[in-house]
């Protein structure tokens, strides 16, 4: 065994996958050995995680029998913030400090908490510099660490999972011609990267094969491990036209669902295509190839060919990696290597210069690899420091009489300067306090931001879901909010008060009774501004103007549940200890929803147009997956409109048909007030 081995690590979502290499005397790479451990629905929870993680890497260590002491591990997609961003053409050196202000400004938490790092990637046609951002939260890299380090193995380097991928493709398929693109589809995330000459663009998406999984599962009433057993069994994409349903019904469910998932899939691609080429100046592509553990589901290839007609393949990122016919099983490698390419990107940056090279050690982490790199020379100082300690034994008398009078001189300063050490002290600690205070301030701040995110990211569901459903029904289609609401059934409007017309439990400061939070003073309940700042006529979303999303309320300006609602601050608490927490799967934010009436169009509709528009909530990124759902009304919510719908007029009423339903949303980080 090689001395000079090495381990690659990618700690993906739902699969744990590890090799070990040696560099080959001609400059690459061979594999010596590997191992795949799957991790399930807990590799992608962010609670669940840490656990699963150290458990799946005991289990993969002991049964590939690794040899390798060091490392090099690979983040997964979904805990990255990789961004593109142009700087203007500056001095060379004010470039540093531009690219930390805007990680700054990209990176949603504090630099002192976040591992993160840039590539220069070149200078677009503008002047202005093109900069691929990254960035991961230390404690995230720390717990990776933490996990190879159990393990016996030292990790020097925490690359992403992208960068990975990018440095495989460009190693093996240098010479490819025209554009090509890479789908690397995991379990809960895609990752679209496009090649051109000495151009790439990477995107991710947030769309993978767990939602497949997770949505058989929601059908069949299944746990999801024995939904994504049966996946992998039975699982097939439905290829669509006038084809004969598989027999079984587990792989019929599954072949719809899939083919579902993969056509919101394919509407993201193309929007990333559509991006790449209009601002990246790129062409279409002339091959894809498919990388990842989802991608043999049967018929996947066929699917995407259909839908992008481009020639698919799969992506073999062991083109120029040297194998050790000895020790590794070919026929094992032949299953699992179409998702080897993180593994075999990271193992290519211990042997050459990669074209996109990335670091997101910790700064604890690199201190310490640090310290280790100078340990001979700590051992080194040491030995000259005993020798100097026994030569200073022998100088020990002459020099004793000289430290005691300096001593007894410093003891004097001493209580000279007590004084004013104690007044420091005393404004150190006055500091400490307002810093505190400040603190608090920032993080009040953030929640009202918050709730600014929330209303945008409903919105734009309701947008995305209005515009699928037009698409597939060919009718005008509207949706809307109707209320927001968190009272309890038992709990009456005036019990909710503080007293009077004032500022209710939940609410932030600067807000007026019934205002959302991120709403400008003067704006009325049920109302948001549109993407272009103005509010459209008549009200966007407004029956007879089915085209808005979340728009002005359909009932008119001054909506009286609403602002019952909204004075409840979007699902916040009624002043008790047990309500404080905003967002919880225990007090989730209550939406009450209307949308048009469309059976007469289609029996399904509206149940379609609900199930749509709880993915695209899903899709967002700010709720949790498996706790937002859809829910019946309840009889306090019906009561509570009524009086609204009587303000309807009859006009209307005749118009247009309306029904009424609800969502409970559940925040990926509930806040506790």
């Amino acid at each position: 065994m090689s001395s000079k081995s090495f381990l690659t690590i990618d700690m993906g979502a739902g699969t744990l996958r590890a090799a070990e290499f040696e560099p080959t005397a001609e400059g690459g790479v061979r594999l010596l050995r590997f191992g795949v451990k799957p991790m399930g629905l807990e590799g992608s929870s962010e609670r669940a995680r840490p656990k699963a993680l150290e458990k799946a890497a005991k289990e993969l260590w002991e049964e590939a029998d690794f040899t390798a002491k060091r490392g090099l591990v690979a983040a997964p997609g979904f805990q990255v913030l990789s961004k593109p961003i142009r700087l203007p053409a500056i001095d060379k050196t004010k470039v540093a400090q531009l690219i930390k202000f805007e990680a700054q400004q990209n990176i949603p938490f504090p630099l002192e908490e976040a591992a993160w790092d840039h590539y220069t990637m070149g200078v677009a046609k503008s002047g202005e510099i093109e900069v691929l951002l990254s960035a991961l939260k230390s404690e995230v890299a720390d717990g990776m660490i933490k996990v190879a380090k159990a393990q016996g193995t030292n990790v020097e380097l925490v690359d992403t999972a992208q960068a990975a991928l990018v440095n495989a493709f460009r190693y093996n398929y240098d010479d490819i011609e025209g554009c090509s693109l890479v789908l690397d589809i995991g379990a809960k995330t895609t990752h679209a990267l496009f090649f051109e000459g000495e151009k790439f663009f990477i995107r991710t998406i947030n769309i993978g094969a767990n939602s497949i999984t997770q949505e058989f599962a929601t059908e069949t009433k299944m746990r999801f491990s024995q939904a994504e057993e049966i996946k992998l069994q039975k699982g097939l994409v439905g290829l669509g036209g006038a084809y004969a349903e598989p027999d079984d019904p587990h792989e019929a469910a599954l072949s719809k669902i899939a083919r579902q998932v993969l056509t919101r899939l394919h509407v993201q691609i193309n929007q990333t295509l559509q991006f790449w080429q209009k601002q990246q100046g790129g062409s279409n592509p002339v091959r894809v190839f498919l990388h990842g553990g989802a991608t043999i589901m049967p018929y996947l290839p066929e699917f995407l060919a259909e839908k992008l007609s481009v020639p698919i393949e799969y992506f073999n990122p062991f083109v120029g990696v040297e194998i050790d016919q000895d020790t590794v099983d070919i026929a094992e490698l032949e299953k699992v290597g179409h998702a080897f390419g993180q593994i075999v990107g990271l193992a290519i940056r211990e042997v050459a210069n990669c074209p996109l090279e990335m670091n997101l050690m910790p700064g604890t982490a690199r201190l310490q690899q640090g310290l280790d790199r100078k340990k001979p020379y700590f051992y080194g100082a040491a030995a000259c420091l005993v020798a100097a300690v026994w030569v200073g034994v022998y100088f020990n008398n002459t020099v004793h009489s000289a430290q005691k009078k300096e001593i007894t001189e410093l003891e004097g300063l001493n209580e000279i300067y007590k004084g004013p050490r104690n007044d420091i002290a005393d404004e150190v600690g006055k500091l400490g306090e307002l810093k505190k205070e400040a603190v608090q301030f920032n993080e009040w701040i953030g929640e009202r931001f918050l709730w600014a995110d929330v209303l945008q990211a409903v919105r734009q569901s309701m947008i995305k879901t209005e515009a699928e459903m037009r698409r597939s029904t060919g009718q005008q289609v509207g949706v809307w909010v109707a209320a927001f609401n968190q009272v309890d059934a038992d709990a009456g409007y005036e019990d909710s008060m503080m007293g009077g017309y004032g500022m209710m439990p939940g609410m932030m400061p600067g807000m007026m009774p019934g205002m959302m939070p991120g709403m400008m003073p003067g704006m009325m309940p049920g109302m948001s501004m549109p993407a272009g700042g103005t509010m459209p006529a008549g009200g966007a979303g407004e029956p007879g103007n089915p085209a808005g999303g979340m728009g002005m309320n359909p009932y008119g300006m001054m909506n009286p549940y609403g602002m019952m609602g909204m004075g409840m601050g979007m699902g916040m608490g009624m002043g008790s200890e047990t309500n404080k927490v905003v967002g919880s799967k225990d007090r989730p934010l209550k939406v009450v929803c209307k949308a048009i009436d469309m059976r007469d169009v289609d029996p399904t509709a509206n149940n379609r147009l609900i199930t749509v528009l709880v993915q695209q909530v899903k899709n967002s990124g700010l709720f949790d997956y498996n706790a937002t759902k859809p829910r019946d009304l309840d009889e306090y919510e019906k009561e509570g409109l009524e009086d609204v719908s009587e303000e309807k007029d009859d006009e209307t009423k005749a118009r247009l048909k309306t029904y009424m339903f609800g969502l409970d949303l559940v925040l990926r980080d509930p806040i506790d007030l």
